[in-house]
């Protein structure tokens, strides 16, 4: 007697090869999709070895981050009048400067900034003082 055999009878050594490639797949697309966010909050001050590499972001929730900034854009927020714009959007990156960052999230954890946003100036500054 002959058995018949349908040709979407899969066996089940098949299944898990296909499984077990399915997996394989994931796991070398998956780590291509870096973690992105978007946060806020005060600049706080930082070591003064680290400046001009990074920079201490307080959040509203009392977390502190520390984003680097080595490569990334620093504009002023449209809101901000003209008049209180002057000189580089990167001389304001520092203590009491509300900002909005995007950044990338290294392997090791790390915040990389794409784009800095400054939202506030400093209040010495919109005093009319300079540091």
């Amino acid at each position: 007697m002959r058995s018949y055999s349908s040709p979407f009878t899969v066996t089940r050594g098949v299944w898990n090869w296909r499984i077990l490639g399915l997996a394989m797949c994931l796991m070398v697309v998956l780590p291509s999709f870096a973690v992105r966010g978007m946060f806020e909050g005060r600049v706080v001050e930082g070591n003064k070895r680290e400046a001009g590499k990074y920079i201490y972001v307080a959040g509203k929730s009392g977390y502190l981050r520390r984003v680097n900034i080595q490569r990334c854009k620093v504009r002023f927020d449209s809101a901000l009048p003209a008049k209180e714009r002057t000189g580089s959007a990167l001389d304001y990156l520092r203590d009491d400067a509300q900002v909005r960052i995007t950044a990338d999230q290294s392997d090791n954890g790390e915040w990389v900034a794409v784009d800095i946003v400054i939202l506030k100036l400093p209040l010495v500054d919109r005093a009319g003082l300079r540091i």
